[in-house]
């Protein structure tokens, strides 16, 4: 609980160690710090305590040195949501105040002194209407620069479009970063895991440049806190039943990873002994019940769990380690960055590359992959129309709604905060204006507390009267996504499992086609399931005329309606233990697996389907004659 009046006497009684009562508050919003508290009284709390920490850092008699904005840093984002939640909007005043000029006004004539800059990016927020550049950050100490860059790289949400301007020109220079040891605590562990999933929301084209800078860091964070690679055999010794180790940051029933990932685990067990590595959590019986053997771990504050699971990788000795995402946890892109075993591997679960040099092969569908460069891994793919999914065991069919009439059309936005991005909601409201009827959005971004406050800000002074659901059970969600008339689903990054949920009902999806992985889910989905192809835009134009043409026109909406419900995806896209399995996951692992030595050498880059599947089908009727 803060103690509001204490920090209060301390920082304006001037008291000398204001500064670190005001840390040990800071901290505290990483939590629910105002739950106990009526929306009256926390309104009055964080107007209060924004108010003091602002003044403390304001003072120009306060010095802190850079080891303490460092600890600090890590809760930058929960100062910028009380800032944003109280009367004052932002700390934008103080900084004013402490010399940093408007943006886009007149350059000052007395530029900010660097020990003022590195206090003042505590109070900065990409949305700030005050300037500063990327140049800024690098002329600070190097672990610094480096914590400032992902502190602002990791903003959730992020409001406005000279916000993501911002994080563009930081992912832009973030090669310029010198390295630099990240304190080896848990919340700068996060802080960086975090920066290092969602530079993938930015729509900057080297908006992955980040990761590579990133990982120099964790390897140098594994070394310093003792996370040892194991010594690997020379050459490998090739197995009839090899051991896969899957060491999922994700994986209970609940989630989509399961869902996407179920009937891949089901192929790869027929060949592979399959073990789990993951956090307590997330190995709930649906997900135990997919594998051999399953290992679990408690997160600890003091980070002695990273050491457990890096010895438990290591003690397993498989033959490939399977990492379904990496970055969706913080220990993810930590251990992705070690070798546990001669081949290791990563998937669509977060839909980027990771740009680290010990995964070897990125195994994914063909219409997830535009450019190969994109990619630092080898890719190892198969063709789309391999992918199933698993169907969970909580699923509670839902009867379709399709309105006819539609008076409002409602429109759905199913996806989470960081792919709602202020651009793609300006479009939307440029389609409101031209859709010469009455549109009423409906947004589930799957969030709660701080950050769904901050969402609901930035959707209504984009979109007024838009309708911001808060976190809800699966079950409880989907009646209210099908009581909705058509999905425009967001871009950079799109919503693959939105478009899936969206289809299943009925309801129409327009999409846009972008270069990365995550940008291209939706419209492989779409083509695959045969859906029009000008649902599918290339541009913004395409996207609002699209939108457009659906919304103008009730006839052309319910029959795509019906198309989609014709689709029978609960039987055509679903799985369970039950349902004849496909092969071409194992198929393409197995042929890794036994190839890998001459891919190595041969240096290849891409492996398609005609690549192993010859081999598959000879592999198969070789075991079918010896039968």
């Amino acid at each position: 609980m803060i103690d509001l009046p204490a920090l209060e006497r301390s920082v304006f009684g001037r008291q000398p160690d204001r500064w670190r009562q005001a840390l040990a508050q800071i901290q505290q919003l990483a939590g629910p710090a105002f739950a106990d508290l009526s929306p009256a009284e926390a309104l009055s709390a964080k107007a209060r305590l924004a108010a003091v920490i602002g003044a403390v850092l304001a003072d120009p008699t306060v010095e802190l040195p850079a080891e303490e904005i460092l600890s600090a840093l890590p809760f930058r984002q929960g100062l910028a949501n009380l800032a944003a939640a109280s009367a004052f909007g932002s700390f934008d005043h103080l900084l004013r105040a402490m010399g940093l000029p408007d943006a886009g006004g007149a350059p000052t004539t007395d530029p900010v002194s660097p020990a003022v800059l590195a206090k003042a990016v505590l109070l900065l927020t990409l949305d700030s209407a005050v300037d500063f550049t990327p140049e800024d950050l690098l002329a600070l100490p190097p672990a610094l620069a480096q914590m400032a860059f992902i502190s602002h790289v990791a903003s959730k949400p992020v409001a406005t479009v000279r916000g993501m301007d911002r994080r563009n020109a930081l992912l832009a220079r973030a090669g310029a970063l010198q390295p630099a040891p990240l304190p080896a605590t848990v919340n700068h562990l996060v802080a960086l895991s975090s920066a290092w999933m969602i530079c993938s929301y930015a729509d900057h084209p080297r908006k992955h440049s980040l990761k590579p800078v990133l990982n120099r860091t964790l390897r140098d964070l594994a070394e310093r806190i003792g996370l040892a690679e194991p010594s690997l055999p020379v050459s490998r010794v090739l197995k009839d039943r090899p051991r896969m180790v899957v060491a999922a940051e994700i994986m209970h029933s609940n989630h989509v990873q399961f869902r996407y990932f179920g009937q891949y685990l089901r192929q790869l067990r027929s060949r592979f002994e399959l073990v789990l590595v993951t956090e307590d959590r997330e190995a709930d019986p649906a997900a135990r019940a997919l594998f051999d053997e399953v290992f679990t771990f408690q997160r600890s504050q003091n980070g002695e769990h990273l050491g457990a699971i890096a010895r438990r990788l290591a003690e397993l000795r498989p033959d490939i380690v399977f990492w379904p995402s990496v970055g969706m946890r913080h220990w993810g892109p930590l251990l992705a960055n070690l070798r546990f075993a001669p081949i290791q591997m990563t998937a669509l679960g977060h839909s980027a590359s990771t740009f680290c040099p010990t995964i070897d092969y990125y195994l994914t569908e063909e219409g997830y992959v535009s450019d190969p460069a994109l990619f630092s891994e080898r890719l190892l793919l198969m063709p789309d129309a391999a992918l199933r999914f698993e169907r969970s065991p909580h699923y509670q069919p839902v009867r379709p709604e399709i309105r006819e009439r539609a008076r409002p059309l409602r429109i759905a936005l199913p996806s989470n905060t960081l792919k709602l991005n202020p651009r793609f909601l300006t479009l939307l409201a440029r389609i409101r204006e031209a859709a010469g009827r009455d549109l009423e959005f409906h947004l589930f971004p799957n969030s709660d507390g701080p950050e769904l406050e901050a969402l609901s800000r930035m959707v209504t002074a984009i979109l007024p009267g838009a309708r911001v659901h808060g976190r809800m059970a699966y079950n409880a969600y989907l009646p209210r996504l099908s009581a909705c008339d058509l999905n425009l689903s967001p871009f950079p990054f799109g919503g693959l499992h939105s478009v899936v949920d969206s289809l299943r009902q009925g309801i129409p999806v327009v999409a846009m086609e972008c270069p990365e992985p995550h940008g291209r889910t939706d419209a492989m989905l779409l083509r695959r399931l045969g859906m029009p192809d000008w649902l599918v835009a290339k541009d913004e134009a395409e996207y609002v005329a699209a939108a457009l043409r659906v919304i103008g026109d009730d006839a052309t909406r319910v029959a795509l309606s019906r198309q989609a419900l014709a689709l029978d995806l609960d039987n055509t896209l679903f799985g369970d233990a039950g349902a004849p399995l496909r092969s071409e996951v194992i198929d393409a692992v197995w042929w890794a697996y036994r190839n890998h030595d001459e891919v190595l050498a041969g240096d290849r880059r891409v492996i398609r389907p005609a690549d192993w599947s010859d081999s598959a089908a000879t592999e198969r009727l070789d075991g079918a004659r010896r039968a």
